[in-house]
């Protein structure tokens, strides 16, 4: 399905609450009204040029605020932190700019931003102390991996300026919640998948972390980081001090 909600939609949530009442079992109502209530929870995020707003809305769209035992939008925006200056400021070489969430375990942030992922939290380890999982949100300026198309991971890891680091698998899925154009379908022509440098598995530091598309689906895996694929590559951000 696609962005807009239509008719198709409420035909498909009546025949969910006619095969619960079949099974004698409640109506949806209640759960529908929870949505409801979620999405217009502190406005709609459009109405907002606040791009701090607008992202933290995104993750509360999602249920992340309410996971965290959150009661409104405005409770949980006030934990995020607002957008440093030296973050704010664009790079023409980390063109997106976003916050990460990391209070939420990796598999239910995969969850509720529709990323497949067979792992669990004990999956991935970061790759060096500098990619170490903070506690608190914070904002990254990165890049999506497409200038690194048929490179091996191995070779970007080298060839990495000083101010910059391989992306996390966490905030590869961040990324993907606020642009899910970071990822392209492998099935189609310009297929893209990032590589994440800044995770690998734990029983396995050759095998990096991936987040792809395939038919549609997003997920979050892992592969050799000594292959080059040329709808591969190596997502970064800037490192600031």
């Amino acid at each position: 399905m696609g962005d807009l909600f239509d008719l198709g939609h409420v035909a498909q949530l009546h025949e969910i609450q006619k095969a619960r009442l079949k099974n004698g079992e409640p109506g949806i109502g209640r759960e529908v009204e929870v949505l409801i209530r979620r999405l217009t929870s502190g406005g709609v995020a459009g109405k907002s040029n606040d791009l701090r707003v607008i992202e933290t809305k995104r993750f509360w769209d999602l249920g992340v605020g309410q996971e965290l035992g959150f009661p409104s939008f405005e409770k949980y925006l006030a934990t995020t932190l607002r957008i440093p200056p030296q973050v704010h400021l664009y790079d023409g070489s980390f063109t997106f700019l976003i916050l990460v969430e990391p209070r939420l375990p990796l598999k239910m942030l995969c969850a509720l931003g529709n990323v497949d992922f067979a792992g669990d939290d004990n999956t991935f380890q970061p790759w060096d102390a500098r990619c170490m999982r903070l506690r608190r949100p914070y904002w990254i300026r990165m890049q999506d991996g497409r200038k690194n198309q048929n490179r091996t991971v191995e070779d970007c890891r080298r060839d990495f300026a000083k101010d910059e680091l391989g992306l996390t698998a966490l905030e590869g899925v961040s990324a993907y919640i606020h642009h899910p154009e970071v990822v392209t379908d492998l099935t189609q022509r310009d297929g893209h998948a990032m590589d994440l440098p800044g995770s690998v598995r734990r029983e396995e530091r050759e095998d990096v972390a991936r987040l792809s598309m395939s038919n549609g689906r997003a997920m979050l895996d892992s592969r050799w980081d000594g292959g080059a694929l040329p709808d591969h590559g190596s997502a970064s951000r800037r490192k600031v001090a």
